[in-house]
């Protein structure tokens, strides 16, 4: 029981946000953003969606979405997987909801209560592991009443695309290039480049270092891994690529950044695998 507790601290982040990743992408876990200062342009399998302060967007597992500050935004993140749910995560596995938007001051006083004390959590960087379950368990039995489910159903290059968005999150600390990735996914590395190209307008190399730089942002924030760590755990195979790379998409060094936006660090050595920009 008591591994099993350690391993459930480490896969549970919730943290206040400052900034999201615009970039397409997608998880095994599921994520509930609640926004406290600015609006966010939630696109998510294709459909867009504004989620004001005041409401909650809910991300399934396998949704691809991208998330874009209309102005400058805060709020709270709060990212779990399917076992922090219980019996009832198994159900959700499959599904997505059709409006992901929902309005906090209409749910239930003890779902506001839950999201309260989670909040309360995130903001301190301190997380009581086992009474987060019981709130996340509660919220999500009351959640499965009011969102409208549909079984996910993706199919030939938008299935395609799927699979190589979770392939490459899952692989951002090993080597990769289009050629290996493609051979791994079973199809032409040609058609591949075509479908990253087509859907989130993007070539391979720049979508990988781009999840791989929000990784590195993540853990330049919230852990104590150094700077040579988190390059390693991101995939560049020399500390001179990652500071070229980061300063490419950040204009500024891993050193000055985390000088810049790190907290109180709430995980050592964070899971590297399944791990997900926010």
């Amino acid at each position: 029981m008591q591994k099993t507790t350690r391993t459930t601290e480490k896969r549970l982040m919730f943290y206040n946000y400052n900034r999201l990743s615009k970039v397409e992408h997608l998880h095994s876990r599921f994520e509930l953003i609640l926004p406290e200062c600015g609006n966010i342009l939630a696109v998510m399998d294709g459909q867009e969606h504004l989620v004001r302060p005041g409401e909650m967007l809910v991300i399934f597992p396998g949704v691809p979405h991208a998330l874009t500050p209309v102005k400058n935004c805060s709020g709270t993140l709060l990212a779990f997987y399917r076992e922090h749910l219980s019996e009832l995560g198994e159900s959700l596995g499959e599904v997505q909801p059709v409006n992901p938007v929902i309005p906090v001051g209409g749910m239930d006083p003890d779902v506001r209560h839950c999201l309260g004390r989670l909040q309360e959590m995130a903001a301190s960087g301190r997380t009581d592991e086992m009474l987060a379950q019981v709130y996340l368990t509660l919220i999500f039995t009351h959640l499965t009443r009011a969102l409208t489910l549909e079984k996910a159903d993706p199919a030939s290059s938008k299935e395609l695309l799927y699979r190589a968005m979770e392939y490459i999150s899952q692989n951002l600390a090993s080597p990769l290039n289009l050629k290996d990735t493609a051979h791994a996914l079973g199809v032409n590395n040609y058609y591949l480049s075509h479908v990253l190209n087509d859907r989130i307008h993007m070539g391979f190399r720049a979508y990988l270092n781009t999840l791989r730089i929000e990784r590195a942002r993540r853990y330049l924030r919230l852990t104590t891994l150094s700077v040579e760590e988190v390059a390693e755990a991101c995939g560049f195979n020399t500390l001179r690529t990652f500071d070229r790379v980061f300063v490419e998409h950040c204009g500024c060094s891993p050193r000055d950044f985390r000088r810049s936006h790190a907290i109180v660090p709430t995980l050592k050595r964070p899971e590297l695998q399944q791990e997900e920009n926010a």
